[in-house]
């Protein structure tokens, strides 16, 4: 949705720099929240720099190679970035010059919203319908057969083990499904 307007601006040859800031902005907010901070930086280059290599990258914002190589295969894993290969004819090496795919972002990011609201439901499912044990000293967690194994005694320290108020975690799922459904309807997913 909020790409598609930029697809649409770009096509028609009339990106204005505060705009672009725009877009930056919210692929690195999208970036932080399903990769990593560390990924921001690789995306941020990227999008100023598209077509550098990784060694371009580690040099321009000062991440080692090894670690700018494993940021942008969990990138590329999320189709968030994309590359050409070239072979260098002195080493006949392969040579990967990468760009950022702005259009590709937000349908990714819906996709993790999707994913997470269904994991909160399975969780919600299992606190509701489960019966927990927590030790004093939360050394452990164990379910109901589990601390019936261990004669409700925590296996680390061996304290009397309690049964757990999941009152609390309970709302904060509840809390998480709700936010997630009405990101979701609220674009339209």
């Amino acid at each position: 949705m909020f790409f598609n307007k930029f697809i649409n601006l770009k096509n028609q040859g009339c990106i204005r720099s505060k705009f672009k800031q725009m877009v930056l902005d919210r692929i690195l907010e999208i970036t932080s929240e399903i990769i990593s901070d560390e990924a921001t930086q690789v995306v941020e280059f990227l999008y100023s720099n598209p077509g550098a290599s990784e060694f371009d990258i580690s040099e321009g914002i000062g991440f080692s190679v090894s670690q700018v190589r494993s940021i942008l295969y969990d990138l590329k894993a999320k189709n968030l970035i994309d590359y050409d290969r070239k072979k260098d004819k002195e080493k006949g090496w392969y040579l990967y010059y990468w760009r950022v795919l702005p259009q590709n972002f937000e349908t990714v990011y819906k996709n993790e919203k999707r994913t997470k609201l269904e994991q909160f439901k399975e969780r919600l499912d299992t606190e509701e319908n489960s019966m927990f044990y927590i030790c004093p000293n939360f050394c452990k967690r164990l379910s109901f057969e589990e601390a019936l194994e261990n004669n409700f005694t925590c296996p680390v320290c061996g304290s009397l083990m309690n049964e757990e108020n999941k009152t609390r975690k309970i709302e904060i799922l509840k809390r998480n499904i709700k936010e997630h459904q009405e990101f979701l309807e609220e674009t339209n997913a």
